[in-house]
Order: structure tokens, then sequence, then C-alpha cells
């Protein structure tokens, strides 16, 4: 089995750096890689994808040179939140899975009846440039909304090319995963002079709505289809559940994007939310609040509404 690592990348010496994680020990890759990663790559983590298979082997070896010797180099982990950047800052893609996970349809959207067989996967995509945010203050309330509301989903990072995928081929495309909070302005979502009073456009993919991290887990080190996931605001837990209540697992999920989308190394693919979202109370976001997402196996992301 590979040695465990993550990935990540921090602000370091006022600028983004991707570093590896063994054993809660951090290095810039560039210092102990630079041959895998080099300190002038502009691409970022996203360059470890291009070829992950590689990638991964590599970097297994470096985690078990990194665990049995250490290295120079050695970096502390941020002491601001705001310095643990979105770990992938320039996918080409973030695809979005909607009305995913049964507890969601039946509690929080009023289908107690749900029935898979006749429904297909709700799809959408946001502009990762301008979505994706990291930890810390990095969420300004948007001024177009009033009902701002919280998803935490777990987040797959695509690893190689991938169209057409089938339900038992599919993950083999994944590379790993991080943790996702899915932000919605639910009163643009569900605007009356929508059309068809539904937006997944104006209701979903606002700048800086989805934070991402804090780091990426290797595919081969986590089951992903029975994961615990937990959404706190203000210290308050909202969202506590399995990914194992997915209506639509993660290869199923794959195989319907790739129907229409290929797939590329370093896509990010957002997997749906539990129940307990503000929508089904009225409770939602406002400046100030704090946001803590948490998946078993992956880690912590912590975000703060800011006006």
């Amino acid at each position: 089995m590979t040695p465990s690592y993550t990935l990540a990348t921090f602000r370091h010496q006022g600028k983004p750096t991707p570093v590896i994680e063994v054993d809660r020990r951090y290095w810039p890759i560039s210092t102990v890689a630079p041959d895998l990663l080099p300190a002038d790559s502009a691409r970022g983590l996203m360059q470890l994808f291009d070829d992950w298979e590689q990638s991964h082997k590599r970097l297994g070896s470096l985690a078990a040179r990194l665990t049995s010797e250490g290295a120079p180099g050695e970096i502390q982990a941020p002491q601001s939140a705001d310095d643990i950047l979105a770990p992938l800052l320039y996918p080409n893609k973030l695809v979005m899975l909607g009305a995913n996970y049964l507890d969601h349809m039946q509690q929080d959207a009023g289908y107690a009846d749900f029935d898979k067989s006749s429904k297909i996967p709700v799809l959408f995509m946001k502009p990762p440039t301008t979505a994706i945010v990291g930890s810390g203050a990095s969420v300004p309330y948007p001024i177009q909304t009033q009902k701002f509301d919280w998803e935490i989903e777990l987040a797959v990072v695509i690893g190689k090319r991938a169209t057409r995928l089938t339900v038992e081929n599919a993950m083999s495309c994944i590379a790993g995963y991080t943790v996702g909070i899915d932000l919605s302005a639910r009163d643009w979502q569900f605007h009356e002079k929508h059309l068809v009073k539904f937006d997944l456009f104006g209701g979903k993919a606002f700048d800086s709505s989805n934070p991402l991290g804090p780091c990426i887990v290797p595919a081969d080190q986590i089951n992903a289809n029975d994961l615990q996931l937990t959404l706190k605001v203000n210290g308050e837990v909202k969202q506590h559940a399995r990914t194992s209540l997915m209506i639509w697992n993660i290869a199923e999920q794959l195989a319907a994007i790739t129907e229409h989308v290929t797939l590329e190394p370093g896509d990010i693919v957002m997997t749906g939310t539990p129940s307990g979202v503000g929508l089904k109370t009225g409770t939602f976001l406002k400046p100030g609040d704090r946001l803590d997402a948490e998946i078993e196996g992956i880690g912590h992301l912590a975000v703060q509404v800011q006006a």
C-alpha cells in the first residue's frame, strides 16, 4: 500500500506553495522533489495530475522517505487559516451534483416518495476560478441575496481524462478527495421572476461560492462510499450524515457526467449534500458566521462569512 500522505497549498513567504504532508509534518514539494514540481510552476498542484498515476507512485516513495529520514526544508502549518488556500487553484471544471442524498430529498425538499428509478441526476457547473476559495475569512456575503445557505459535500478530484465512463470503471479515474461547501443563494435559486422558477446560475454560480480544502487525500487511502460528514454553523451542528446515503453513488455520478462532458485531470466533482440545510428551517447565513465542515479521513475546512 502507498504510504499515507496528503497534498495542500499554503501561502508561504507570501506566495501559494504546494506542500506534501506526512505524519502532520509539511514540506514544500519544490524543496523535497523539485523534479516532480519545480518552484516556478505556475499551475501549482494541478501539474501533478497531468500524469497522476506516476505522480502518486513518486509521492508515495517520497512519503516513505520523509517518514523514515525526514528532509531539510520542513515548514510549519500556517498560523492563520487565511493562509490555507484551496488545494487546487486552477481546475478546468467544477461539476456539481444536486438532489443526491435521500434524507435531503425527503426531509428538506419534501419528496417523501422519491424514486431513483424514475429520475436522472441534477447536474450543473460553477466557474472554478471565481467560485473556489480556501479556508479563513474567504467568503464575502453576496449582496444580491437574503437567503444565503450552506451545503457540505464530498469533493472528488479527477486523476485522468475520462469520457463515456461506466459504473464498473468510473472509480479508476479518481485521484483523491477533499472537503467542499456548496454555498447557495436560495432566493435566486427559486426566483419568482425566473421563467421556470429555478435558476442554478443565480442561485449557485456566484463568486466565492465554493470553499474547498484543506487538503487532498489520495483515493486509495479512504473508502469514499462510507464517510462521516459534519457541518457546523457557529458551533451548532446543522448537517451530520454518511456518504453511504447518496442516491447516486460516486461511480454512477461520474458515468452520468461523462455521458455529456469529458472530465480532465484536476477537475473537481461535488457530490451533493445531506439534510440539514437552512432552506428547510428558513435559517440563513449572515456576516460574521463561521462554518466548520469536516469529513472523516480527509480533514476540517473552516471559513467565515465577511460583510
